[in-house]
Parts: C-alpha cells; structure tokens; sequence
C-alpha cells in the first residue's frame, strides 16, 4: 500500500463537496477510497490477505470500531446515489468482509500507540461515545481512563443480538482497542453513584471529564400524558431487558415456548426483542403506533431488512395501534386494548412526537407476556445534581464543541444528549476529542469547525448493475443464536466494490494512488486551438466533467475538476485530439496484473 495524502475539496459555494454515502457517514469514513481498493485485490486469498490488512489498518486510523460496523451499521447505504438505480452498495458487507479478515491481526500483532504521556482524561460510560474519544485522545498522547458501571465494556452494544453480531467480535475489537490505546478501565465504577462526584474526578487530576453514560431506562409505555397502569402485571416487562438477559446467558433456551408474546414498538430494538422472542419460542405479535408505509411521515421506523426477516421468522405485525390499557386476570398479564393511531407526529415544523387516536375504533390482544420496546431515556438524577441542565430540564450542550455550557471542562455525548446509531455515538466522541485537545492546550475550540457539505450526483452510465441479494439461511435453520447472515467471499466483495460509481472527487479519494496504480492523479488538458466544441467529449463524460463554454465568440471545452474523474473518456472520443490526459495507468496496471 502506498501512503498518501488527500485533500478536501470545496464546490464553488464553498462547501466540502464527497460522495453521499460519506456525507452520511457520521465517522466521516473514506468509503468511496476503501472501495475502489477493494475492487483492486488480488483474487487469490493469500496474496488478497496483505492488502486487506493494509486497508484495515488505514480504516481502523479513523475509525477502531469499524470491523463492528461491518455487522451493524450501514447508514452510508440509506444515501447511496446507487440505492435510486439497482440498490445501494452492500457497503456494510464490504466493511464486514474486511472487519473479519483483520480481527486476528488486530487481536494478535498489530502494535500499540506510544504510551502517553500528556495530561489525563476521564470518560464516564464505556460505550461507542467514549471508546472512540479516548482512542482519539490516545493518539494525541493524552492518558484515559474509562468508568464504566456494568462489568462489559461497549454499552448499548452489549444488547445487540448474537445472531446479528457475534460476541467474539465485539471482544476482540474492545479488548484490542484497551491495549492499542492503553485506555485505564474502572469497572463496577459509578459516577454519581455513592456519592461520587465531577469534583472527585478533579481532584484524582483528571483535566477534562466527558459524559457519555448512556441511557440505561427503558421507556415506560404511556397512552397520552399518563402512564398506562398494570405495568406491575406478572409478564409484562421490558423488551431491553430480555435482550441484556439472553446475551449474559440468564434466560434458558424455550422460555417463552407455548406462550405468545407481544412487544410494542416500531424500531429495529423492538425486532431484535421480536426475533429474539421468537427463538426462545415465543408466537410474537410486534404491534407499532407507526403505519406499514415507510414512505410516510408516519411509516414504521425499523429497517426493511429486519422487517423482512422478522416476517419470514413468522412474526405477526399489527399496525397503527397504540395502549391504551395493560388488561390483567388474578394478577398475571392476559392482553392489551389497543385503539387505531391516526397520526404519529404532528404539523408542527420538523414533527414533534403526538400520537392520536381514534377511540372509537379498538381492538383487544390477547397474551402471556408483553415487552414493552418503546425507547430508552437517560438518567437526568446526576445531570441534574452537577448543575449541567438548563432552566427547561434539558442537557446544557454547544452542538458545536459538545462542552457543557454550564460547566468549563466538562463535555457531554452520546445516546445521553441525543439517542441516535452507534455510528452517531461514536461521532461524539471524535468531537469531543478535538474539542478536549484544543481545551487543554487553550485554543479556540469553536474555529474552523462549522462545516456544510455537498453531495456528489450521480453519474449517467449506460447499464447499473444489480444488487447482490443478502444471504440469510433459511428460516428453519436460523432460529437459533448463531449468525443468520453470511458475509461476502472475496470474490463477492471484489464485485460489489466494483460496483461502486465513485461518485465523489478524485482528489479527496486518491484510492488508484493508494492501490500504486499510478504515482500521482494524471492531469487532462483541452488545446484550446484544436477544439472546435462540438461538445463529443460533454455528451460521453458519465459525470458531466467535460463541459463547453464560449470565449472570445469561440465554443470551446474546459475539464470541471471537481467532476472530472482522469478515466480519459473525453480524450478517446475527441476527434481533433484536443484533450490530453498524461498518465501511467496502462503501464501500471500491466505491473499489477503481473504480480497477481
């Protein structure tokens, strides 16, 4: 692998112009770059194996989590200028098929940050936000101290099910990223609790103290502005907590055998909790506020794929249903009374969550067990406590630097300021990283940092090529906790990357550099006293690069770079020969062909 530098690009409006799926991309991953190399790998495994280290090693510096994000992730995939055509890049599988390849490397050989030596930081809770921000921290040679109140490190991840992501994956990749970053762990340690304090933490010497505990309280399921009462029903409990139960191993194998079991909500949480309910036996009904078109404002929230493949696990969905009463017998759950939903979010500008309904259209549920899957709150007690809540209840935050605007030195993210993905949790902590950085040295922690982006479009070319199908086992040999999905081979990883437009800019990407295809991006040129703009090379350029303006009363062509992708299209089919394109690709490639 060649190293090399890349520079941002900026559109004529002055904003940071990439791909879509980058955009998106809340780690700012070099998606567009990662595929173009991937598509560059050799077709025999051995020889393939050294280059996806290399290109583990280069997604791992911006982001250490990344062979998790191969399982659970995929928001790059909702903005894919691909996803109107044929479908999205599977770039969540890319990303897999490289996790898994680097995981024994990553465990076994690759090599430690310095040991550091600057001031020390504490992070309190030990998911995605802070792991993130003390590895970004480590490499700014600052020490880190992680306090986490559960025994596992990872937070909300700890939830996710095993059929979805393999524990030994989550292990490796933590456990790694300990020792890389020789990040100090506090288990069974509560800020806040026992009477702990930020101050205790300052007078330990910690400088700078981020806040990323989470939300550890499940939502409690209400029917208007009141609780709905038989919460305390035996068999009504709380979807999260059938999740942490199965992947601690607390909940024997059959436990809802023979039993139906309903769960409300409309996200993926609620069809983890579904699914999982339904391989400990279960006959599972997920009954949602939210409408069965997606499209909607209203429409269900939870990803196609896990609604498919809860409906091929033979879960049963009801929609547009709310609570209205938890219905008991002898002290013991026996069904729900259910009024139609009419509308989820209100008019109001951006939607606020307002559910109404019709209570002259209900319907009643009969069942054993009710897990209540509705969403997580954060625990407001010690915010609350430490003066970082404003006059309205809420977290005193600048969106900008994440820093309390209550509290100099104190920095807050994660699900506790605003529940989002793992990927956005993880974003947080790059955040509050720079702005701890910048803190401590005594800078300006707000400059340079508000940034707007534009998205590349999406170029014309005459055929796209399909999506490859997921690989789900078949039903009946999948209701278990083993993987149900499979992940790409290399030969399936090198054509889906293949696959990939490359719509954004040559010089923020650099991937045929990095690949030593080539020494350096080739420059194309217009001889401006050969062209005749006839406009040949503007009607074959796929991403509209090649364009004609008039200059001195002359049609003539020019090379929008911002667009231009070097491929020397426009010079092929230029029948003056007035576009030059000076490269090395042909010899290179020769060179690399060899070798494989």
């Amino acid at each position: 692998m060649v190293k090399v530098e890349v520079q941002e690009v900026r559109d004529e409006a002055g904003k940071v112009y990439l791909p879509p799926c980058q955009v998106r991309c809340p780690v700012g991953q070099d998606i567009q770059r990662s595929n173009v190399r991937i598509s560059l790998l050799p077709r025999d495994e051995e020889k393939a194996l050294k280059e996806i280290i290399a290109l583990g090693d280069e997604l791992y510096e911006k982001n250490p989590l990344f062979p998790i994000c191969g399982y659970i992730c995929g928001l790059c995939e909702a903005d894919c200028n691909y996803k109107e055509t044929t479908g999205a890049i599977r770039r969540r599988l890319l990303e897999r098929f490289i996790g898994d390849h680097y995981l024994q490397y990553l465990e076994k050989e690759k090599p430690s940050l310095p040991e550091p030596k600057g001031e020390r930081v504490a992070l309190v809770g030990g998911g995605p936000a802070s792991l993130m921000c003390a590895y970004m921290l480590a490499k700014r040679g600052y020490g880190c101290t992680i306090f986490e109140a559960r025994p596992h490190l990872g937070g909300a991840l700890n939830f996710i099910p095993r059929y979805r992501f393999p524990r030994h994956v989550l292990e490796v990749t933590l456990q790694s990223l300990v020792r890389i970053a020789h990040i100090e762990v506090r288990r069974g340690e509560k800020i806040g609790g026992n009477g702990r304090s930020l101050e205790d933490l300052k007078g330990e010497g910690f400088k700078a103290v981020f806040l990323a505990p989470g939300t550890s309280l499940p939502r409690p399921l209400t029917f208007g502005r009141q609780l709905v009462a038989g919460g305390d029903l035996e068999g009504v409990g709380f979807g999260l907590h059938l999740l942490g139960g199965v992947n601690e191993e607390r909940i024997p194998p059959n436990y809802y055998k023979g039993k139906r079991v309903i769960v409300i909500g409309g996200g993926n949480v609620a069809f983890d909790v579904g699914r999982t309910a339904r391989r400990l036996g279960g006959e599972v009904t997920i009954v949602c506020l939210e409408c069965e078109d997606k499209s909607h404002k209203d429409g269900i929230p939870a990803d196609v794929e896990e609604i498919e493949a809860g409906t091929e696990e033979g879960i049963k969905l009801i929609y547009s249903r709310g609570v209205q009463e938890i219905l008991g017998e002898n002290g013991k759950f026996r069904g729900i009374k259910c009024p139609r939903c009419v509308s989820v979010w209100d008019d109001h500008p951006g939607g606020r969550f307002n559910p109404q309904f019709d209570l002259n259209d209900v319907i009643y549920i009969e069942g054993d067990v009710l897990l209540v899957t509705i969403g997580q709150m954060v625990d407001r007690t010690f915010f609350s406590r430490e003066g970082l809540l404003d006059e309205s209840g809420r977290l005193a935050v600048d969106p900008i630097t994440l820093m309390s605007t209550k509290r100099e030195g104190i920095f807050i993210g994660g699900d506790a300021r605003r529940i989002g993905f793992a990927a956005e949790a993880m974003r947080d902590g790059m955040i509050a990283a720079e702005s701890i950085d910048r803190y401590l040295k005594g800078e300006d922690l707000r400059e340079g940092r508000a940034r707007e982006y534009s998205k590349a479009p999406l170029p014309e070319i005459p055929e796209y090529r399909s999506q490859p199908e997921y690989k789900w086992k078949p039903v009946p040999e999948r209701l278990n906790f083993e993987p149900f999905e499979e992940g790409f081979a290399l030969e399936e990883a090198i054509e889906e990357a293949q696959r990939c437009l490359h719509c954004g800019p040559c010089e923020s990407c650099k991937g045929c550099v990095a690949s030593d295809l080539q020494p350096e991006l080739p420059k194309v040129e217009v001889l401006k006293e050969l062209c005749s703009g006839c406009r040949i090379c503007s009607s074959v350029c796929p991403h509209d690069a090649a364009k004609v303006q008039e200059e001195n009363g002359k049609f003539t062509s020019f090379i929008d770079e911002l667009r231009c992708k070097h491929c020397g299209v426009c010079a092929v089919a230029c029948p003056a020969n007035a576009i030059t394109i000076a490269d090395e690709v042909e010899e290179n490639l020769s060179k690399v062909l060899a070798a494989i």
